[in-house]
């Protein structure tokens, strides 16, 4: 859309907002998951990479001319996806570096240089210009970055959003709560514009920018593909959306209409996780390196399951110069237990080996030794 066109199209969109009046159930919104490993199968049990994007709709019925502005939208996420966060793959961008007073107006490819290794995802939207239909831009696009953890250790995320037709930028933000909830308020757009629809995508679609005074195209992609994880342990990926909408004053975000509540129809993607395996690895044993004969010693044994199924139970046998077993109910994928085991060792035993043995049902079983001298 041409900038003269453009302003053209808001001074009528602007004219037209005063007599228009939403009721509380005119919108309503839809949302729409899309997510497929992008390494390997998936499991029941262990998180795999994931490539995922989440679209938000806004809608009204036909009769009415405008939508309502987004104040806040907070999607439930599957309780099978998290966030993994890695600084040494794509380093936290620091509010020192990226904030409200950053020159938002800058575009993408300033923006993205301000904190270029920290690019974990990208996505589009389209906004309604003063909330009018026909007032259509469908050139905004948006670039997450990675803003590490909160004090509880929960992932965080920042949005820059930025349209090249309205020369206009914004940031959000967003934390994934443990029950799945990523909040995220959004900020009030010039002339209270509105957004019908928004996709965010983790590690998202690459964006070509060739429109920023840049003389060759310049790709922004999300560059950690590890970075969203899941696991499908039912079968069903459920999301579902709780969203507040409002007119604001721009640039204050001073409320000039009641707030309307609403929430989205739940979202199912059918998904297939396979049982998996396990695969249990003795790390090590700890304990009495000098025993005597018919002596009763403990050892410190540390198990680790590097497989992906949890073995229940595990069984530890110590055979060779003493004997003795203990048991742990289950150790789920991924896990490492320490377990203590007393063994007696034999009348009459030499200088030798322990044996550790670790077993389960339907895994192979492994062997660690130790050395031991008989005094």
């Amino acid at each position: 859309m041409k900038r003269t066109a453009l302003i053209s199209l808001l001074a009528i969109a602007v004219l037209m907002t005063g007599p228009w009046v939403a009721n509380a159930a005119d919108e309503s919104i839809a949302i729409e998951l899309e997510a497929e490993p992008n390494a390997g199968p998936l499991y029941k049990e262990v998180y795999r990479p994931l490539d995922a994007s989440l679209k938000v709709t806004v809608s009204s019925p036909p009769i009415e001319p405008g939508i309502l502005p987004l104040k806040v939208a907070n999607v439930r996420f599957p309780g099978d996806m998290e966030f993994f966060p890695d600084p040494a793959k794509t380093p936290v961008c620091p509010p020192g570096k990226l904030n409200e007073t950053s020159n938002l107006s800058a575009g993408v490819i300033a923006t993205v240089a301000l904190c270029p290794r920290s690019v974990i995802g990208t996505g589009s939207a389209v906004v309604q210009l003063a909330q009018q239909k026909f007032g259509t831009v469908t050139d905004p696009k948006f670039v997450i970055f990675n803003a590490g953890r909160n004090a509880s250790g929960r992932p965080k995320i920042l949005i820059y959003g930025y349209s090249k037709s309205v020369n206009s930028g914004l940031l959000m933000r967003g934390t994934l709560a443990t029950n799945g909830d990523l909040k995220i308020d959004i900020g009030v757009l010039p002339f209270d514009s509105s957004v019908s629809s928004f996709v965010l995508g983790i590690p998202g679609d690459p964006l070509v920018i060739t429109d920023e005074g840049n003389p060759e195209p310049v790709t922004v992609k999300g560059l950690d593909p590890v970075y969203l994880r899941g696991k499908c342990s039912t079968g069903n990926w459920r999301a579902t959306g709780a969203f507040e909408l409002g007119k604001r004053q721009h640039p204050s975000g001073i409320p000039t209409s009641p707030t309307v509540f609403l929430e989205s129809d739940p979202f199912d993607l059918p998904c297939e996780g396979r049982r998996g395996k396990g695969k249990l690895q003795v790390v090590r044993a700890d304990g009495p390196k000098t025993v005597r004969t018919g002596q009763k010693v403990r050892y410190r044994v540390s198990l680790r399951n590097r497989g992906t199924a949890t073995v229940r139970p595990v069984t530890l046998k110590v055979t060779g110069q003493a004997t003795g077993s203990a048991r742990i109910g289950k150790l789920a994928p991924g896990q490492t237990k320490e377990m203590t085991v007393s063994v007696r060792v034999a009348a009459g035993a030499e200088a030798g080996k322990l044996r550790f043995r670790a077993s389960g049902p339907g895994v192979s079983a492994v062997t660690s030794t130790k050395r031991i001298t008989v005094g």
